[in-house]
């Protein structure tokens, strides 16, 4: 009866996310919502290697911005769709996540942390210095076309069930992983590496294979932002600004959480809101909201705000019952 209960709401979740564009029909409003599902799943991306595996990365805007430029470069070089192109994205982020991983998980901490944030701001310097092939700062502008054969669409309808589609699958390769002998060795490493090492656990072998897993999706959210916002340039898909955003939602959500993300995202976009609105006079307003957000979380619910969603989904059916 619980499977099929679970079943049931997840059939139910699903048909009301398909409606959403339809309930919803203003472009602003599509817009947010494509927003929280862009950041869901970067984060959830991002969750396999830092929120399961406990190693913190502040570079995942090199994987994104991999992911960006092939996919780009492809399709204006050869013509290659990118809904191939992607892919290749994807495939092509594994090399730079082997060659980013394997010496910085011989470190731990904070040097590990400012490791991952070097080595994504040399991939931004590296896409500045070939401007022969990625036009430097100027930046790569694509023509819109609204063909959905090549990742377009006319309106924001088309980007949310992709970008939702992405969310889901790497929610679901979270939960998967979670529950997996890699998820089980991950946190056994976060939690204690040297304990795992000596009951015959590789860290760097497992710390590196969730790290493929999350550069080569970050990639592929990387591609369809490329065709999303018709422009890329190094400042933009390279930035350290992004992979500080991804790490939030992530943070915010609930690090190791399969949820985590999807709940992070919301609260990074309503930030971003809030803070265009409302302190877009002030210097700096949106990233005042962002560290104070960040310190809340960290000081008042450290296991991120999905823990308190969960907890109320737990008490609340009992106080029903009372």
């Amino acid at each position: 009866m619980g499977k099929y209960k679970k079943t049931v709401q997840t059939v139910i979740f699903i048909i009301v996310m398909v409606l959403i564009p339809i309930i919803f029909p203003s472009q602003t409003i599509l817009h947010y919502i494509n927003l929280v599902f862009f950041f869901t799943a970067l984060a959830a991306a991002w969750n396999y290697i830092s929120g399961f595996g406990g190693q913190l990365s502040l570079g995942h805007s090199a994987f994104f911005a991999v992911g960006a430029y092939t996919s780009t470069l492809l399709y204006l070089w050869y013509g290659l769709t990118p809904w191939i192109g992607m892919l290749i994205g994807g495939l092509f982020a594994l090399p730079v996540a082997f060659i980013i991983g394997y010496p910085t998980f011989r470190l731990r901490g904070t040097y590990f942390v400012l490791s991952t944030l070097a080595l994504a701001e040399v991939v931004r310097r590296l896409l500045m210095y070939f401007k022969d092939i990625t036009r430097g700062s100027v930046g790569i502008p694509l023509q819109f076309t609204g063909d959905p054969r090549v990742l377009q669409f006319p309106g924001e309808r088309g980007y949310y069930y992709v970008f939702f589609s992405i969310a889901l699958v790497t929610l679901l390769v979270g939960w998967k992983l979670r529950w997996s002998k890699l998820g089980y060795y991950l946190i056994a490493i976060r939690e204690e590496q040297n304990a795992a090492e000596a009951l015959g656990v590789n860290p760097h072998r497992y710390k590196l294979a969730a790290l493929l897993m999350s550069a080569f999706f970050t990639a592929l959210v990387g591609s369809v932002y490329a065709q999303w916002a018709c422009y890329i340039d190094p400042s933009a898909v390279g930035s350290i600004e992004l992979s500080i955003q991804i790490a939030m939602a992530g943070i915010l959500g609930g690090m190791g959480t399969v949820w985590g993300p999807f709940a992070g995202a919301i609260i990074l976009v309503l930030a971003q809101f809030m803070g265009l609105t409302f302190l877009k006079g002030l210097i700096g307003g949106v990233y005042m909201l962002y560290g104070a957000l960040l310190i809340a979380a960290i000081l008042l619910r450290p296991q991120g705000v999905i823990g308190f969603f969960e907890r109320a989904y737990e008490v609340f059916p009992k106080l029903l019952k009372r």
